[in-house]
């Protein structure tokens, strides 16, 4: 026993002398950090832009837009076409752009994670988080996101000054679609919300039937009328804070909002918030869609107050005044990804909900704007809150974090912070290397 205990230190006083810079950007999520990008930016590139990519995109369409694409799903981007984007931007943008992932689905995709900044410009950097996409149907905010990622890289490759000191004092990390899985069905059931965890909606002790019929069908042995729905559980109602409220979430499987078995039961938002737990989040942005509003806690029961709210009503009503949105309450929603990036990370987290349609007949284009509106809604809504919320520092907050920050690097560490900083996640990245080898070779 002795002797691993000694083999064990002089493994940790090893790695506390690899040579990891004292930056935030070094820190390594995964295995496909590993590579080391060159050190210019290519101008002349064959990278297309995403406002190239819609150029020439239709309107309204027959039913469900999405319905009359297919798996293609038009010009907005499908599960193929995200990863082929991703890996353009890092072959174009090398020194500004590393593509990781956060870990696997419920399917087992890497759902993954863009990092931004300028690798020539070291030291402490401070950090902004982007999400997008908790539920299936609201695919403009995938759109949202990546068109933030484009403008982003085109204002600095292009010199505009503001941008080019966000690049060199900070670092941002995008993850486009959370619920990566469901892009393979949206042409299929448009209506989807939930991730594609199977389900046994009906309690026939089957999951994920694949009929769904609204009579009695004698091909169908169990005889109930309407079968399992794809699936799953609510992303958005399924974090580690007032998970177990008596409203805004439903404990039924059957529901829309279906919370799950218990807080961070979904591989998705357990990833996610074992990736927030490595960071020091100045701020974080989560985009939905549906409604046109800017959200902040606390979302379990807006009857209460945040320790922050003042905070927050000067923030909502500046985001509101730069986007158009508008800056309100909203339903209850309890275990949902902002209150509890606020009240365990003490992360000045809001959601932006950036759009709703005019017509509600077709599910998709309540959610989506039609695909020749999709440039406007992310040049002109939602690209300014963003960007501003990448620029805000984290001021002083009231609320105490639920969760231990010691471990984490603050904007002015001491040595010995610093030090112990490294050390311990040097050893993270070790153990996160050979756990997603392992759990590849699982899938």
């Amino acid at each position: 026993m002795r002797a691993r205990s000694v083999t064990l230190s002089f493994f940790i006083i090893f790695l506390c002398f690899l040579p990891f810079g004292f930056s935030r950007q070094k820190v390594n999520i995964s295995a496909s950090t590993l590579d080391l990008p060159s050190s210019t930016v290519r101008i002349n590139n064959d990278y297309i832009w995403i406002w190239e990519e819609f150029v020439g995109a239709p309107g309204d369409l027959p039913r469900n837009d999405v319905s009359n694409w297919g798996p293609s799903l038009g010009s907005y981007h499908n599960r193929t076409e995200i990863k082929l984007k991703l890996k353009s931007l890092k072959q174009n943008f090398p020194d500004l752009v590393q593509i990781s992932d956060i870990g696997f689905s419920h399917l087992g995709e890497l759902i993954p994670l863009v990092i931004l900044t300028d690798e020539s410009k070291t030291g402490l950097k401070k950090e902004f988080f982007l999400v997008a996409h908790h539920h299936a149907r609201e695919m403009i905010t995938v759109e949202n996101a990546l068109y933030y990622i484009d403008q982003l890289i085109y204002d600095y490759i292009n010199d505009d000054e503001e941008t080019r000191k966000i690049f060199e004092e900070r670092i941002i990390y995008v993850i486009p679609s959370l619920n990566i899985d469901s892009l393979d069905i949206m042409h299929i059931v448009p209506e989807q919300r939930k991730n594609l965890h199977p389900i046994d909606e009906d309690g026939d002790g089957t999951y994920d039937e694949q009929e769904v019929i609204f009579g009695y069908d004698t091909k169908d042995p169990d005889t109930f009328v309407g079968e399992d729905a794809i699936g799953g559980v609510d992303l958005n109602r399924n974090y580690a804070y007032q998970w177990d409220y008596f409203m805004g979430n439903s404990p039924e499987n059957s529901s829309e909002i279906y919370r799950g078995e218990h807080p961070f039961s979904e591989v998705e938002t357990l990833n996610l918030a074992n990736f927030v737990r490595q960071h020091y989040f100045q701020s974080a942005v989560s985009l939905h869609s549906g409604i046109e509003m800017v959200l902040t806690p606390w979302g379990f029961d807006t009857s209460f107050s945040c320790p922050d709210e003042f905070m927050y009503s000067q923030l909502g009503a500046r985001l509101a005044s730069m986007t158009g949105l508008v800056f309100a309450d909203l339903y209850s929603a309890a275990g949902e990804w902002g209150d509890w990036m606020y009240a365990a990370r003490g992360i000045v987290a809001v959601m932006l909900e950036t759009f709703s349609g005019d017509n509600w007949d077709y599910i998709w284009d309540g959610f989506n704007p039609h695909a020749n509106g999709v440039i406007d809604n992310c040049r002109n809504i939602v690209f300014p809150g963003l960007k501003y919320m990448t620029t805000l520092d984290r001021p002083e907050l009231v609320i105490i974090p639920l969760e231990d920050l010691s471990n984490l690097v603050t904007e002015f560490p001491t040595e010995e912070s610093q030090l112990s900083f490294i050390s311990v996640i040097s050893l993270l990245s070790v153990i996160s290397v050979i756990i997603t080898i392992n759990r590849r070779r699982k899938i």
